[in-house]
């Protein structure tokens, strides 16, 4: 199941500051999981965001496919509490420019923000998805510990 993220103009400023990865981040959070009165918004979240062409390539699919399946398997109960999140973007989408141009986004790039209170305190790519495709264990590892890191508290400075 992808979801396809868009912009919308009147949300994010013309700068890309903190305050445009807060909205970026929400945005994409609030697309991953509705809002849902029984169970609220925790304050901590970790989202897997995985920035694709609009034309994708085998590799990059299986690429798309193995993220879906490490976070699945490896935070099913994290994603219902809602937690941990994940989104596929298409960033080559001139809707999603912002997007790829807040994170630094040339070509297709696994990005794990660490969201606090509704603000992305942290952000890293994470680039050896690329190496490890050929891997599927190792890949499941390195995805799933990455995103393990945010969720236990290491936290690296905002980029």
């Amino acid at each position: 199941m992808e979801k396809q993220i868009v912009v919308r103009r009147n949300h994010v400023a013309a700068g890309l500051g903190a305050l445009a990865l807060f909205v970026i981040a929400v945005q994409i959070a609030s697309s991953v999981r509705g809002a849902d009165p029984v169970n609220p918004k925790p304050s901590h979240q970790v989202i897997a965001c995985y920035f694709h062409r609009t034309q994708r390539c085998p590799t990059c699919r299986t690429i798309s496919a193995y993220i879906e399946q490490s976070i699945r398997s490896g935070f099913a109960a994290q994603i219902k509490q809602g937690s941990v999140n994940m989104a596929m973007v298409d960033f080559q989408d001139p809707r999603n420019k912002k997007y790829a141009e807040a994170y630094n986004i040339t070509g297709p790039t696994l990005v794990i923000m660490d969201v606090r209170d509704d603000k992305v305190t942290a952000w890293k790519p994470a680039p050896k998805v690329w190496s490890l495709v050929g891997k599927k264990d190792e890949f499941v590892r390195y995805v799933q510990g990455e995103v393990q890191s945010y969720l236990a508290g290491e936290r690296t400075a905002l980029r």
